[in-house]
């Protein structure tokens, strides 16, 4: 019987972390979110104002994106990469861009993989992760669709691998570095074009636990704080988002935002640290009602939960599980 718990409380830790997971992806696979991220992070796209950077992303312009309109999101290349036998990776977010400036028959410039992490402490060096991924995304180029064809060399499109790291340790707060090929003239100068060599570049962000959010900075990292480490409530960061990143809140972010809020009580590594159970105590049996509902909903939906698998995973305080339901139940029939 215990062993029995054991297995279910680590399924049911895996399910919440796997949809906690999904949400943040939707959100770095904005369009919107993926300019600014792009803006100070890929050298070719430094000196174009942000807004506009979305239309170079797939070769798909999305520059007057509505609230109504849930199509501000790339559709991105397969993640799954099994070019090698015995090593597949899977891609958190894998995307290709136009360049600015360039051919008109040209469609694609660049290869673009971003990754979230949740710390450093992974047993080895992620930069070293990030080399490989690059080298990868260079080598599967090769008589691919959009790569280059037998020895058309010249054709080698440069890749990008950002990662942004949530929790990392004391001593890689804060920093922010990048990682290029180089040229350095040993005896004779002569300097090959930079377009010959410069084919990789690789970014590491590490967030800070604080930022003030009331400064006049409002850079990415701090940006990307209040995406996903931030602890205030969902309206606030989208406002936040709104306000100072100029980000316009579509249906699409709007919905991820929240369900990113909803699922981080409790079950984010901050409440695991702390103890999964006193989570889920503190954050969903103090009498919070409406927090409980979006938790449930968003549970049902992502997971595909009933109502009652929903609230069982979440341990919902018995007292409220009544007010719950029913709000679910009318909330569910009036879609």
């Amino acid at each position: 019987m215990e062993n029995n718990l054991e297995v279910a409380d680590a399924i049911e830790k895996n399910d919440l972390n796997k949809a906690y997971d999904g949400y943040c992806k939707k959100i770095l696979s904005n369009k919107q979110i993926l300019a600014r991220i792009m803006k100070e992070c890929v050298a070719e796209y430094r000196d174009i104002p942000v807004e506009k950077i979305p239309s170079y992303i797939e070769n798909d312009p999305q520059l007057n994106v509505s609230v109504e309109d849930e199509t501000d999101k790339i559709q991105g290349r397969n993640i799954e990469d099994k070019s090698v036998h015995g090593a597949e990776i899977k891609y958190d977010i894998l995307f290709d861009a136009k360049l600015p400036n360039s051919d008109e028959n040209e469609r694609i410039g660049l290869f673009i993989n971003i990754e979230a992490q949740n710390s450093n402490n992974n047993g080895y060096p992620l930069t070293s992760r990030a080399v490989y991924y690059c080298s990868r995304l260079l080598a599967k180029q090769k008589n691919m669709q959009g790569g280059f064809q037998n020895s058309e060399f010249q054709n080698l499109k440069k890749v990008y691998s950002i990662w942004i790291v949530m929790n990392p340790s004391k001593a890689m707060e804060g920093v922010f570095n990048e990682y290029t090929i180089s040229e350095r003239c040993l005896r004779k100068k002569y300097h090959i074009p930079k377009t010959d060599y410069d084919k990789l570049s690789i970014v590491m962000i590490y967030l800070n636990k604080e930022y003030d959010i009331n400064d006049d900075k409002h850079d990415l990292t701090e940006m990307l704080y209040i995406l996903f480490q931030a602890d205030m409530p969902a309206e606030d960061k989208k406002y936040q988002l709104s306000e100072n990143y100029g980000i316009m809140m579509t249906r699409a972010i709007d919905k991820e935002m929240t369900g990113v809020c909803n699922l981080s009580q409790g079950i984010m590594d901050k409440g695991i640290e702390k103890g999964l159970e006193k989570g889920r105590a503190e954050g969903l049996t103090e009498g919070r009602v409406e927090m409980a509902i979006d938790n449930v909903r968003s549970l049902m939906k992502e997971m595909n939960k009933t109502l009652s698998e929903a609230m069982q995973i979440l341990k919902i305080d018995e007292s409220i599980q009544p007010e719950v339901e029913k709000a679910v139940k009318a909330l569910t029939q009036s879609i």
